[in-house]
């Protein structure tokens, strides 16, 4: 039988439908779910080498230039605080663009109507 009976997988013993698409929906949602697992594993793994780093980093500036943790302190909360806010982030706020004077988002390197390049800095996100 074709049609709407066709979408169902309908036994005798139970008597209610059951949609056959059910188990490739789930099929769907684990293998989605597995990529996401895959997809976090990797960027954790990026973040244990990156904080590797820059722990090497700090180690070699350090020795040769006599800097000492206080400076570093210092200086992370310096750099925290240009945002106005003390929660381990520098992100930018929404700003005037200087060219047309619209509201440029902090999410955007330039201004969406005119162009203009507000934040040139490698080190946002």
């Amino acid at each position: 039988m074709g049609g709407l009976f066709s979408l169902f997988n309908i036994t005798a013993q139970q008597g209610t439908p059951e949609p056959v698409f059910a188990s490739g929906q789930a099929a769907r949602a684990a293998n989605e779910a597995a990529k996401a697992e895959r997809s976090v594993k990797i960027l954790q793994d990026d973040l244990a080498k990156t904080l590797l780093i820059c722990e090497a980093l700090w180690e070699l500036l350090s020795q040769r230039t006599g800097l000492t943790v206080k400076d570093l302190h210092d200086k992370l909360y310096e750099l925290d605080m240009q945002d106005g806010q003390l929660d381990g982030k520098n992100q930018r706020k929404a700003v005037e663009c200087p060219r047309c004077g619209r509201m440029v988002s902090s999410h955007r390197t330039a201004c969406l109507y005119c162009g203009q390049v507000i934040d040139d800095s490698v080190f946002r996100m």
